[in-house]
Protein backbone atom coordinates (compact mmCIF):
# COMPACT_ATOMS: atom_id res chain seq x y z
CA UNK A 1 0.00 0.00 0.00
CA UNK A 2 2.86 2.43 0.71
CA UNK A 3 3.77 2.35 -3.00
CA UNK A 4 0.21 3.24 -4.10
CA UNK A 5 -0.77 6.88 -4.38
CA UNK A 6 -4.36 7.92 -5.09
CA UNK A 7 -7.20 10.32 -4.52
CA UNK A 8 -10.78 11.00 -5.61
CA UNK A 9 -11.33 14.58 -6.72
CA UNK A 10 -15.07 14.19 -7.29
CA UNK A 11 -17.56 11.30 -7.13
CA UNK A 12 -21.24 11.94 -7.80
CA UNK A 13 -24.15 9.49 -7.72
CA UNK A 14 -27.48 10.72 -9.06
CA UNK A 15 -30.33 8.22 -9.25
CA UNK A 16 -28.54 5.21 -10.80
CA UNK A 17 -25.69 7.09 -12.54
CA UNK A 18 -22.14 7.61 -11.26
CA UNK A 19 -19.56 10.12 -12.46
CA UNK A 20 -16.21 10.88 -10.89
CA UNK A 21 -12.55 11.55 -11.48
CA UNK A 22 -9.24 11.52 -9.65
CA UNK A 23 -5.80 10.00 -9.96
CA UNK A 24 -3.97 6.82 -8.98
CA UNK A 25 -0.55 5.28 -9.62
CA UNK A 26 1.77 2.66 -8.16
CA UNK A 27 5.48 3.34 -7.75
CA UNK A 28 6.60 -0.03 -9.15
CA UNK A 29 3.78 -1.48 -11.26
CA UNK A 30 1.43 -0.23 -13.94
CA UNK A 31 -2.30 -0.12 -13.27
CA UNK A 32 -3.99 -2.57 -15.67
CA UNK A 33 -7.59 -2.38 -14.43
CA UNK A 34 -9.57 0.08 -12.33
CA UNK A 35 -13.20 -0.28 -11.28
CA UNK A 36 -15.63 0.87 -8.61
CA UNK A 37 -17.57 -1.75 -6.63
CA UNK A 38 -20.91 -0.50 -5.33
CA UNK A 39 -22.89 -2.16 -2.54
CA UNK A 40 -26.31 -1.20 -1.20
CA UNK A 41 -28.70 -2.49 1.43
CA UNK A 42 -31.46 -2.89 -1.18
CA UNK A 43 -29.44 -5.47 -3.10
CA UNK A 44 -26.83 -7.68 -1.55
CA UNK A 45 -25.09 -8.16 -4.89
CA UNK A 46 -22.19 -5.86 -5.84
CA UNK A 47 -22.14 -4.00 -9.13
CA UNK A 48 -19.04 -2.76 -10.90
CA UNK A 49 -18.39 0.29 -13.05
CA UNK A 50 -15.01 0.43 -14.79
CA UNK A 51 -12.93 3.60 -14.89
CA UNK A 52 -11.04 4.96 -17.89
CA UNK A 53 -7.51 5.50 -16.61
CA UNK A 54 -4.09 6.67 -17.79
CA UNK A 55 -5.17 10.24 -18.42
CA UNK A 56 -2.72 13.13 -18.25
CA UNK A 57 -2.35 14.80 -14.83
CA UNK A 58 0.52 17.26 -15.09
CA UNK A 59 -0.28 18.61 -11.63
CA UNK A 60 0.26 15.16 -10.10
CA UNK A 61 3.42 14.63 -12.15
CA UNK A 62 4.84 17.85 -10.77
CA UNK A 63 4.02 16.82 -7.19
CA UNK A 64 5.68 13.41 -7.63
CA UNK A 65 8.69 14.21 -9.80
CA UNK A 66 10.47 10.94 -8.92
CA UNK A 67 7.57 8.79 -10.16
CA UNK A 68 7.24 8.57 -13.95
CA UNK A 69 3.73 7.07 -13.77
CA UNK A 70 2.34 10.10 -11.93
CA UNK A 71 2.12 12.11 -15.17
CA UNK A 72 -0.53 9.72 -16.59
CA UNK A 73 -2.31 8.87 -13.37
CA UNK A 74 -5.71 10.47 -14.08
CA UNK A 75 -8.93 8.47 -14.31
CA UNK A 76 -12.61 9.10 -15.06
CA UNK A 77 -15.56 6.87 -14.13
CA UNK A 78 -18.97 7.22 -15.77
CA UNK A 79 -21.64 4.55 -15.84
CA UNK A 80 -25.05 3.39 -14.63
CA UNK A 81 -26.14 0.88 -12.02
CA UNK A 82 -28.99 -1.50 -12.82
CA UNK A 83 -31.46 0.49 -10.71
CA UNK A 84 -31.74 3.52 -8.47
CA UNK A 85 -30.32 2.97 -5.01
CA UNK A 86 -28.38 4.64 -2.25
CA UNK A 87 -24.86 3.18 -2.15
CA UNK A 88 -23.89 1.99 1.33
CA UNK A 89 -20.29 1.45 0.35
CA UNK A 90 -18.08 2.10 -2.65
CA UNK A 91 -14.71 0.40 -3.08
CA UNK A 92 -12.08 1.24 -5.68
CA UNK A 93 -10.50 -1.98 -7.00
CA UNK A 94 -7.07 -1.41 -8.55
CA UNK A 95 -5.40 -4.31 -10.38
CA UNK A 96 -1.67 -4.02 -11.05
CA UNK A 97 0.61 -5.54 -13.68
CA UNK A 98 1.94 -8.09 -11.17
CA UNK A 99 -1.58 -9.59 -10.92
CA UNK A 100 -2.42 -8.24 -7.48
CA UNK A 101 -5.61 -6.29 -6.73
CA UNK A 102 -5.72 -3.58 -4.08
CA UNK A 103 -9.08 -2.60 -2.58
CA UNK A 104 -9.51 1.01 -1.45
CA UNK A 105 -12.58 2.06 0.52
CA UNK A 106 -13.97 5.34 -0.72
CA UNK A 107 -14.65 7.71 2.21
CA UNK A 108 -18.29 8.83 2.41
CA UNK A 109 -17.03 12.42 2.57
CA UNK A 110 -15.84 12.04 -1.05
CA UNK A 111 -19.28 11.00 -2.36
CA UNK A 112 -22.02 13.41 -3.39
CA UNK A 113 -25.21 11.35 -3.55
CA UNK A 114 -28.58 12.91 -4.33
CA UNK A 115 -31.82 12.44 -6.18
CA UNK A 116 -34.68 14.67 -5.03
CA UNK A 117 -32.84 17.80 -3.91
CA UNK A 118 -30.92 18.16 -7.14
CA UNK A 119 -30.29 21.92 -7.02
CA UNK A 120 -28.59 21.68 -3.63
CA UNK A 121 -26.52 18.69 -4.75
CA UNK A 122 -25.51 20.39 -7.99
CA UNK A 123 -24.08 23.34 -6.08
CA UNK A 124 -21.90 20.94 -4.10
CA UNK A 125 -20.70 19.34 -7.34
CA UNK A 126 -19.82 22.68 -8.92
CA UNK A 127 -17.93 23.85 -5.83
CA UNK A 128 -15.92 20.63 -5.52
CA UNK A 129 -15.10 20.44 -9.22
CA UNK A 130 -14.19 24.15 -9.31
CA UNK A 131 -11.81 23.55 -6.41
CA UNK A 132 -10.09 20.76 -8.32
CA UNK A 133 -9.87 22.97 -11.42
CA UNK A 134 -8.22 25.69 -9.34
CA UNK A 135 -5.63 23.29 -7.91
CA UNK A 136 -4.74 22.01 -11.38
CA UNK A 137 -4.74 25.58 -12.68
CA UNK A 138 -2.17 26.68 -10.12
CA UNK A 139 0.24 24.13 -11.61
CA UNK A 140 -0.28 25.58 -15.09
CA UNK A 141 0.26 29.12 -13.81
CA UNK A 142 3.46 28.16 -11.97
CA UNK A 143 4.67 26.42 -15.15
CA UNK A 144 4.08 29.54 -17.21
CA UNK A 145 1.19 27.94 -19.15
CA UNK A 146 -1.17 30.86 -18.55
CA UNK A 147 -3.06 30.41 -21.84
CA UNK A 148 -3.67 26.72 -21.06
CA UNK A 149 -5.09 27.69 -17.68
CA UNK A 150 -7.50 30.21 -19.22
CA UNK A 151 -8.50 27.66 -21.92
CA UNK A 152 -9.42 25.17 -19.18
CA UNK A 153 -11.44 27.77 -17.27
CA UNK A 154 -13.20 28.87 -20.45
CA UNK A 155 -14.14 25.29 -21.38
CA UNK A 156 -15.45 24.64 -17.87
CA UNK A 157 -17.57 27.81 -17.73
CA UNK A 158 -18.82 27.52 -21.33
CA UNK A 159 -19.80 23.91 -20.87
CA UNK A 160 -21.99 23.95 -17.77
CA UNK A 161 -25.61 25.17 -17.51
CA UNK A 162 -26.04 28.80 -16.47
CA UNK A 163 -29.31 28.17 -14.64
CA UNK A 164 -32.25 25.76 -14.56
CA UNK A 165 -35.66 25.76 -16.23
CA UNK A 166 -38.48 24.36 -14.09
CA UNK A 167 -41.58 24.74 -16.29
CA UNK A 168 -42.08 24.21 -20.05
CA UNK A 169 -43.70 27.66 -20.34
CA UNK A 170 -40.41 29.22 -19.26
CA UNK A 171 -38.73 27.78 -22.32
CA UNK A 172 -41.25 29.15 -24.82
CA UNK A 173 -41.01 32.59 -23.24
CA UNK A 174 -37.32 32.81 -24.17
CA UNK A 175 -38.18 33.52 -27.81
CA UNK A 176 -39.23 36.85 -29.25
CA UNK A 177 -41.43 37.42 -32.30
CA UNK A 178 -40.37 35.01 -35.09
CA UNK A 179 -37.50 33.39 -33.14
CA UNK A 180 -39.73 30.45 -32.22
CA UNK A 181 -40.60 29.65 -35.84
CA UNK A 182 -38.89 27.02 -38.04
CA UNK A 183 -36.61 25.86 -35.26
CA UNK A 184 -33.83 23.33 -35.71
CA UNK A 185 -33.61 20.83 -32.84
CA UNK A 186 -30.21 19.12 -32.59
CA UNK A 187 -29.39 16.24 -30.25
CA UNK A 188 -25.69 16.03 -29.55
CA UNK A 189 -23.12 15.28 -26.85
CA UNK A 190 -21.06 18.08 -25.33
CA UNK A 191 -17.68 16.35 -25.08
CA UNK A 192 -15.80 18.22 -27.79
CA UNK A 193 -14.16 16.73 -30.87
CA UNK A 194 -15.20 16.45 -34.49
CA UNK A 195 -18.94 15.93 -33.89
CA UNK A 196 -19.15 19.16 -31.88
CA UNK A 197 -17.13 21.03 -34.52
CA UNK A 198 -19.63 19.85 -37.14
CA UNK A 199 -22.54 20.91 -34.93
CA UNK A 200 -21.07 24.37 -34.34
CA UNK A 201 -20.75 25.00 -38.07
CA UNK A 202 -24.29 23.68 -38.59
CA UNK A 203 -25.64 26.06 -35.93
CA UNK A 204 -23.75 28.99 -37.44
CA UNK A 205 -25.44 28.25 -40.79
CA UNK A 206 -28.88 28.09 -39.12
CA UNK A 207 -28.30 31.47 -37.44
CA UNK A 208 -27.21 33.01 -40.76
CA UNK A 209 -30.62 31.94 -42.11
CA UNK A 210 -32.24 33.99 -39.35
CA UNK A 211 -33.49 30.94 -37.44
CA UNK A 212 -32.94 29.55 -33.94
CA UNK A 213 -31.18 26.33 -32.98
CA UNK A 214 -32.05 24.31 -29.90
CA UNK A 215 -29.36 21.84 -28.85
CA UNK A 216 -30.35 19.06 -26.46
CA UNK A 217 -27.25 17.69 -24.77
CA UNK A 218 -26.09 16.08 -21.54
CA UNK A 219 -23.71 17.76 -19.10
CA UNK A 220 -21.77 14.87 -17.65
CA UNK A 221 -20.01 16.75 -14.85
CA UNK A 222 -23.32 17.71 -13.18
CA UNK A 223 -25.30 14.69 -14.46
CA UNK A 224 -27.97 16.91 -15.96
CA UNK A 225 -29.75 17.29 -19.29
CA UNK A 226 -29.09 20.66 -20.84
CA UNK A 227 -30.56 22.77 -23.64
CA UNK A 228 -28.52 25.37 -25.48
CA UNK A 229 -30.50 28.06 -27.31
CA UNK A 230 -28.72 29.99 -30.03
CA UNK A 231 -29.87 32.62 -32.48
CA UNK A 232 -28.79 36.14 -33.45
CA UNK A 233 -29.82 37.37 -30.00
CA UNK A 234 -29.42 34.40 -27.66
CA UNK A 235 -26.59 32.09 -26.64
CA UNK A 236 -27.78 30.55 -23.36
CA UNK A 237 -27.58 27.20 -21.56
CA UNK A 238 -30.16 25.77 -19.18
CA UNK A 239 -30.37 22.53 -17.25
CA UNK A 240 -33.72 20.74 -17.60
CA UNK A 241 -35.21 17.84 -15.62
CA UNK A 242 -35.23 15.32 -18.51
CA UNK A 243 -35.86 14.96 -22.25
CA UNK A 244 -39.64 14.82 -21.76
CA UNK A 245 -39.43 18.40 -20.49
CA UNK A 246 -38.12 19.53 -23.89
CA UNK A 247 -40.83 17.60 -25.73
CA UNK A 248 -43.46 19.42 -23.67
CA UNK A 249 -41.75 22.78 -24.20
CA UNK A 250 -41.64 22.39 -27.98
CA UNK A 251 -45.41 21.85 -28.28
CA UNK A 252 -45.82 25.64 -28.26
CA UNK A 253 -43.19 26.23 -30.95
CA UNK A 254 -42.64 25.51 -34.66
CA UNK A 255 -39.94 22.94 -35.54
CA UNK A 256 -38.59 22.69 -39.09
CA UNK A 257 -36.02 19.95 -38.70
CA UNK A 258 -34.68 17.47 -36.15
CA UNK A 259 -31.03 16.47 -36.36
CA UNK A 260 -29.51 13.52 -34.52
CA UNK A 261 -25.80 14.31 -34.28
CA UNK A 262 -24.87 11.71 -31.64
CA UNK A 263 -26.28 10.54 -28.29
CA UNK A 264 -23.08 9.29 -26.68
CA UNK A 265 -22.88 10.23 -22.98
CA UNK A 266 -26.66 10.54 -22.54
CA UNK A 267 -28.05 8.58 -19.60
CA UNK A 268 -30.94 6.24 -20.45
CA UNK A 269 -29.84 6.16 -24.11
CA UNK A 270 -32.57 3.67 -25.01
CA UNK A 271 -35.12 6.49 -24.55
CA UNK A 272 -33.55 8.73 -27.20
CA UNK A 273 -34.92 7.11 -30.42
CA UNK A 274 -38.55 7.17 -29.23
CA UNK A 275 -38.17 10.78 -28.11
CA UNK A 276 -36.96 11.82 -31.57
CA UNK A 277 -39.63 9.78 -33.38
CA UNK A 278 -42.33 11.22 -31.13
CA UNK A 279 -41.06 14.74 -31.78
CA UNK A 280 -41.08 14.11 -35.54
CA UNK A 281 -44.68 12.88 -35.43
CA UNK A 282 -45.75 15.81 -33.24
CA UNK A 283 -44.11 18.50 -35.37
CA UNK A 284 -44.05 16.92 -38.87
CA UNK A 285 -40.43 18.04 -38.98
CA UNK A 286 -37.78 16.50 -41.21
CA UNK A 287 -35.58 14.00 -39.31
CA UNK A 288 -31.91 13.62 -40.26
CA UNK A 289 -29.64 11.02 -38.66
CA UNK A 290 -25.89 11.65 -38.86
CA UNK A 291 -23.33 8.88 -38.31
CA UNK A 292 -20.38 10.52 -36.53
CA UNK A 293 -19.72 7.25 -34.68
CA UNK A 294 -21.29 3.81 -34.33
CA UNK A 295 -23.57 4.42 -31.35
CA UNK A 296 -26.43 3.57 -33.71
CA UNK A 297 -24.94 0.08 -33.89
CA UNK A 298 -23.62 -0.59 -30.38
CA UNK A 299 -23.21 1.18 -27.00
CA UNK A 300 -19.49 0.51 -27.47
CA UNK A 301 -19.61 3.28 -30.05
CA UNK A 302 -16.07 2.76 -31.36
CA UNK A 303 -16.97 -0.89 -32.13
CA UNK A 304 -14.42 -2.20 -29.64
CA UNK A 305 -15.24 -5.61 -28.19
CA UNK A 306 -14.75 -6.64 -24.56
CA UNK A 307 -11.06 -7.32 -25.33
CA UNK A 308 -10.59 -3.79 -26.66
CA UNK A 309 -10.28 -4.83 -30.30
CA UNK A 310 -12.26 -3.73 -33.34
CA UNK A 311 -15.13 -6.23 -33.61
CA UNK A 312 -15.96 -5.80 -37.34
CA UNK A 313 -19.69 -6.16 -36.44
CA UNK A 314 -19.92 -9.95 -36.04
CA UNK A 315 -22.94 -12.24 -35.83
CA UNK A 316 -25.45 -11.16 -33.19
CA UNK A 317 -24.65 -14.23 -31.08
CA UNK A 318 -21.09 -12.94 -30.64
CA UNK A 319 -22.48 -9.55 -29.57
CA UNK A 320 -24.77 -11.29 -27.04
CA UNK A 321 -21.65 -12.66 -25.35
CA UNK A 322 -19.59 -9.48 -25.67
CA UNK A 323 -21.87 -6.64 -24.59
CA UNK A 324 -22.49 -7.75 -20.97
CA UNK A 325 -18.70 -7.80 -20.45
CA UNK A 326 -17.88 -4.70 -22.49
CA UNK A 327 -16.38 -1.73 -20.64
CA UNK A 328 -15.60 0.45 -23.66
CA UNK A 329 -17.36 3.50 -25.07
CA UNK A 330 -20.58 4.16 -23.19
CA UNK A 331 -21.66 0.55 -22.77
CA UNK A 332 -21.94 1.08 -19.01
CA UNK A 333 -24.88 3.48 -19.52
CA UNK A 334 -27.06 0.82 -21.19
CA UNK A 335 -27.97 -1.25 -18.16
CA UNK A 336 -29.89 -3.99 -20.02
CA UNK A 337 -26.84 -4.94 -22.11
CA UNK A 338 -29.14 -6.57 -24.69
CA UNK A 339 -27.82 -5.98 -28.22
CA UNK A 340 -31.01 -7.22 -29.89
CA UNK A 341 -33.05 -4.64 -28.00
CA UNK A 342 -30.47 -1.96 -28.82
CA UNK A 343 -30.61 -2.69 -32.56
CA UNK A 344 -34.43 -2.78 -32.49
CA UNK A 345 -34.65 0.60 -30.75
CA UNK A 346 -32.07 2.37 -32.91
CA UNK A 347 -33.25 0.56 -36.03
CA UNK A 348 -36.64 2.20 -35.51
CA UNK A 349 -34.95 5.62 -35.58
CA UNK A 350 -33.17 4.78 -38.84
CA UNK A 351 -36.46 3.59 -40.32
CA UNK A 352 -38.17 6.86 -39.33
CA UNK A 353 -35.36 9.06 -40.67
CA UNK A 354 -35.97 11.12 -43.79
CA UNK A 355 -32.25 10.98 -44.47
CA UNK A 356 -29.27 9.08 -43.06
CA UNK A 357 -25.98 10.89 -43.59
CA UNK A 358 -22.56 9.28 -43.37
CA UNK A 359 -19.22 10.96 -44.03
CA UNK A 360 -17.53 8.07 -45.81
CA UNK A 361 -18.36 5.00 -47.84
CA UNK A 362 -16.77 2.85 -45.13
CA UNK A 363 -19.26 4.08 -42.51
CA UNK A 364 -22.20 3.51 -44.85
CA UNK A 365 -21.11 -0.08 -45.49
CA UNK A 366 -20.71 -0.83 -41.79
CA UNK A 367 -24.09 0.70 -40.99
CA UNK A 368 -25.75 -1.49 -43.64
CA UNK A 369 -23.91 -4.54 -42.28
CA UNK A 370 -25.53 -3.97 -38.88
CA UNK A 371 -28.90 -3.08 -40.45
CA UNK A 372 -29.31 -5.07 -43.69
CA UNK A 373 -32.79 -3.58 -44.11
CA UNK A 374 -31.27 -0.20 -44.95
CA UNK A 375 -31.29 0.50 -48.67
CA UNK A 376 -28.47 2.32 -50.44
CA UNK A 377 -30.96 4.99 -51.46
CA UNK A 378 -31.63 5.89 -47.80
CA UNK A 379 -28.02 6.90 -47.17
CA UNK A 380 -26.33 10.06 -48.37
CA UNK A 381 -22.52 9.99 -48.26
CA UNK A 382 -21.23 13.51 -47.66
CA UNK A 383 -17.57 13.92 -46.69
CA UNK A 384 -17.08 16.79 -44.26
CA UNK A 385 -16.57 20.25 -45.66
CA UNK A 386 -13.02 21.25 -44.79
CA UNK A 387 -12.79 24.55 -46.64
CA UNK A 388 -12.10 26.26 -43.33
CA UNK A 389 -8.76 24.45 -43.10
CA UNK A 390 -5.82 26.52 -44.22
CA UNK A 391 -3.16 25.18 -46.57
CA UNK A 392 -0.23 25.42 -44.18
CA UNK A 393 2.45 23.28 -45.80
CA UNK A 394 5.05 22.11 -43.27
CA UNK A 395 8.57 22.09 -44.69
CA UNK A 396 10.44 19.10 -43.29
CA UNK A 397 13.95 20.11 -42.26
CA UNK A 398 15.37 16.92 -40.73
CA UNK A 399 15.03 13.82 -42.89
CA UNK A 400 18.02 11.63 -42.02
CA UNK A 401 16.37 9.92 -39.02
CA UNK A 402 12.77 8.72 -38.67
CA UNK A 403 10.75 10.97 -36.37
CA UNK A 404 7.18 9.71 -35.98
CA UNK A 405 4.56 12.38 -35.30
CA UNK A 406 1.22 11.55 -33.64
CA UNK A 407 -1.44 14.26 -33.33
CA UNK A 408 -4.25 14.63 -30.80
CA UNK A 409 -5.46 13.52 -27.40
CA UNK A 410 -4.43 9.88 -27.70
CA UNK A 411 -6.65 7.72 -25.52
CA UNK A 412 -7.17 3.98 -25.77
CA UNK A 413 -9.43 4.07 -28.86
CA UNK A 414 -7.00 6.47 -30.55
CA UNK A 415 -4.17 3.97 -30.20
CA UNK A 416 -2.46 4.81 -26.89
CA UNK A 417 -1.66 1.17 -26.09
CA UNK A 418 -0.23 0.69 -29.58
CA UNK A 419 2.05 3.73 -29.23
CA UNK A 420 3.23 2.31 -25.91
CA UNK A 421 4.06 -1.02 -27.61
CA UNK A 422 5.75 0.77 -30.51
CA UNK A 423 7.93 2.80 -28.12
CA UNK A 424 9.01 -0.42 -26.38
CA UNK A 425 9.87 -2.02 -29.72
CA UNK A 426 11.96 1.01 -30.70
CA UNK A 427 13.82 0.88 -27.39
CA UNK A 428 14.34 -2.89 -27.69
CA UNK A 429 15.95 -2.51 -31.13
CA UNK A 430 18.01 0.51 -30.07
CA UNK A 431 17.31 2.24 -33.40
CA UNK A 432 17.50 5.98 -34.03
CA UNK A 433 13.73 6.52 -34.08
CA UNK A 434 11.66 8.79 -31.86
CA UNK A 435 7.96 9.51 -31.40
CA UNK A 436 6.59 12.96 -30.67
CA UNK A 437 2.95 13.39 -29.66
CA UNK A 438 1.56 16.76 -30.71
CA UNK A 439 -0.96 16.74 -27.86
CA UNK A 440 -1.13 14.23 -25.01
CA UNK A 441 -1.14 10.47 -24.64
CA UNK A 442 -3.09 8.66 -21.93
CA UNK A 443 -0.53 6.00 -21.08
CA UNK A 444 3.04 5.88 -19.82
CA UNK A 445 5.52 5.35 -22.66
CA UNK A 446 9.28 4.93 -22.86
CA UNK A 447 10.51 8.45 -21.97
CA UNK A 448 13.67 8.05 -24.02
CA UNK A 449 11.52 7.42 -27.11
CA UNK A 450 8.29 9.41 -26.65
CA UNK A 451 7.83 13.12 -25.96
CA UNK A 452 4.63 15.12 -25.91
CA UNK A 453 3.75 18.79 -26.29
CA UNK A 454 0.56 18.84 -24.23
CA UNK A 455 -2.77 20.30 -25.43
CA UNK A 456 -2.66 22.65 -28.39
CA UNK A 457 -4.95 24.94 -30.38
CA UNK A 458 -5.66 24.25 -34.04
CA UNK A 459 -3.80 27.37 -35.17
CA UNK A 460 -0.66 26.07 -33.41
CA UNK A 461 -0.58 22.66 -35.10
CA UNK A 462 1.61 23.46 -38.12
CA UNK A 463 4.23 25.30 -36.05
CA UNK A 464 4.29 22.55 -33.39
CA UNK A 465 4.86 19.86 -36.03
CA UNK A 466 7.57 21.99 -37.59
CA UNK A 467 9.31 22.48 -34.22
CA UNK A 468 8.97 18.81 -33.27
CA UNK A 469 11.10 17.51 -36.14
CA UNK A 470 8.45 14.93 -37.09
CA UNK A 471 8.82 13.75 -40.67
CA UNK A 472 6.35 10.84 -40.88
CA UNK A 473 2.92 11.20 -39.30
CA UNK A 474 1.17 8.16 -37.82
CA UNK A 475 -2.59 8.03 -37.22
CA UNK A 476 -2.84 5.07 -34.81
CA UNK A 477 -6.60 4.93 -34.18
CA UNK A 478 -7.75 1.32 -33.61
CA UNK A 479 -11.37 1.75 -34.73
CA UNK A 480 -12.91 2.57 -38.14
CA UNK A 481 -13.24 6.32 -37.73
CA UNK A 482 -16.08 7.93 -39.67
CA UNK A 483 -13.92 10.80 -40.98
CA UNK A 484 -10.97 12.26 -38.95
CA UNK A 485 -10.25 15.95 -39.22
CA UNK A 486 -6.70 15.24 -38.03
CA UNK A 487 -5.91 13.13 -41.08
CA UNK A 488 -7.37 15.79 -43.37
CA UNK A 489 -5.30 18.49 -41.66
CA UNK A 490 -2.10 16.47 -42.07
CA UNK A 491 -2.83 15.87 -45.75
CA UNK A 492 -3.47 19.60 -46.23
CA UNK A 493 -0.01 20.18 -44.73
CA UNK A 494 1.46 17.88 -47.41
CA UNK A 495 2.92 15.55 -44.78
CA UNK A 496 3.53 11.80 -45.16
CA UNK A 497 0.73 10.01 -43.27
CA UNK A 498 0.29 6.36 -42.30
CA UNK A 499 -2.74 4.67 -40.74
CA UNK A 500 -4.14 1.22 -40.08
CA UNK A 501 -6.46 -0.24 -42.72
CA UNK A 502 -9.58 0.94 -40.90
CA UNK A 503 -12.45 3.24 -41.77
CA UNK A 504 -12.57 6.60 -43.50
CA UNK A 505 -8.91 7.59 -42.84
CA UNK A 506 -7.64 4.55 -44.75
CA UNK A 507 -10.07 5.35 -47.60
CA UNK A 508 -8.53 8.78 -48.08
CA UNK A 509 -4.92 7.84 -47.35
CA UNK A 510 -5.05 5.06 -49.97
CA UNK A 511 -5.43 7.68 -52.70
CA UNK A 512 -3.01 10.22 -51.15
CA UNK A 513 0.38 10.42 -52.89
CA UNK A 514 2.20 10.56 -49.53
CA UNK A 515 -0.03 8.04 -47.79
CA UNK A 516 0.63 4.56 -46.40
CA UNK A 517 -2.08 2.12 -45.36
CA UNK A 518 -0.33 -0.21 -42.94
CA UNK A 519 -0.60 -3.93 -43.59
CA UNK A 520 -0.42 -4.89 -39.90
CA UNK A 521 -1.31 -3.70 -36.41
CA UNK A 522 1.67 -5.50 -34.85
CA UNK A 523 4.18 -3.02 -33.39
CA UNK A 524 7.28 -4.74 -34.82
CA UNK A 525 5.79 -5.00 -38.31
CA UNK A 526 4.56 -1.42 -38.23
CA UNK A 527 8.01 -0.17 -37.25
CA UNK A 528 9.46 -2.02 -40.23
CA UNK A 529 6.83 -0.47 -42.53
CA UNK A 530 7.44 3.04 -41.19
CA UNK A 531 11.21 2.75 -41.56
CA UNK A 532 10.75 1.63 -45.17
CA UNK A 533 8.15 4.38 -45.79
CA UNK A 534 10.55 7.01 -44.44
CA UNK A 535 13.36 5.66 -46.59
CA UNK A 536 11.27 5.72 -49.79
CA UNK A 537 10.16 9.29 -49.21
CA UNK A 538 13.41 10.89 -48.11
CA UNK A 539 16.35 8.61 -48.86
CA UNK A 540 15.50 6.91 -52.15
CA UNK A 541 16.73 9.74 -54.39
Amino acid sequence: MSDLYWTIDSLVVKDNVMFGFGWIFHARYEVVSLRFRVMSAERNVPEHIYADFGKSREDVGRSYLNHARAMNSGYVVFGALSDERHPDSIVLECTLADGSTIELSVPSSKIICFSKDYAKGKNRIVLRQAGTLLKRGLYLIRSGKISSFFDKVKRYLNGRPQTALQKPDEFASLFESQEGQNLSVILDHNLGGGANQYRDRLVDAIIREGRSAIILTYHVATLSHMVIVRNKRLNVRYSIPDITFLWQSLQQLSVKDIIYNTAVSFVKPDEIPQFLIRLKVQTSARLMVLAHDFYLVCPSHFLLDHDGKYCQIPEISVCDNCLPKNRYGFAALFTERDISKWRAIWGSLLAAADEIITFSNSTAQLLMKAYPQIENSQISIRPHEVAYLEDKVVRIKQTASLRIGVVGQIGFHKGAAFIQQLSREIKRREVDVNIVVIGSIEVSCEPSVVSQTGPYRYDQLASLIDASGANVMLFPSIWPETFSYVVQELMYMDLPVASFNLGAPAERIASYSKGLVLASMDAASVLDELILFHSKIYLAH
